[in-house]
């Protein structure tokens, strides 16, 4: 019987931190402008063609805004001789501040710094050595609401329908 209540303590702990961990990733899962425009930089700098999820109706139709950027990035790396993955940049720090903002509309900057990243590992390494060399960012996108949900809009990065 003492033991059972020795071990009461421990329970109680256990499951405070279980229903703390449930509601903390709860909060962290909300999309906002912030997140919405942190995920489409990431995405877009690391020519990863989930970016259209971030797009709104207007670039996102049919894919081809998306698709048209990656042929291109596909083929400057060809007439470089590269692979694509020797164009994709991943990012070492971001910043994101909301410059304007109403229901419907919203106006991020974003800064930050992108490297190189044909391996994740590589990137790493390269930065513990100081190989390679940092790329700033500095870019201002448009986020509009549909349908309940934050979307780049406009001409992000120069991405714009042809």
């Amino acid at each position: 019987m003492s033991n059972k209540l020795n071990l009461a303590p421990l329970f109680i702990v256990v499951g405070i931190a279980v229903v703390l961990q449930a509601a903390l990733i709860g909060i962290d899962c909300r999309q906002t402008p912030i997140t919405v425009a942190k995920g489409f930089a990431d995405a877009y700098y690391y020519l990863d063609a989930d970016m259209q999820d971030y797009l709104c109706a207007d670039l996102a139709k049919d894919g081809e805004v998306v698709d048209n950027y990656l042929v291109e990035k596909s083929d400057e790396a060809s007439r470089r001789g590269l692979s694509t993955n020797y164009l994709r940049h991943k990012f070492l720090k971001m910043h994101a501040d909301v410059v304007e903002s109403s229901e419907e509309r919203m106006t991020v900057h974003l800064t930050g710094t992108t490297r190189v990243c044909i391996n994740p590992a590589f990137m790493l390494v390269g930065k513990l050595f100081g190989i390679g060399h940092d790329y700033p960012v500095d870019a201002t996108l448009e986020l509009v609401k549909e349908d309940d949900k934050w979307r780049v809009c406009g001409e992000p990065f120069g991405l714009s329908p042809q």
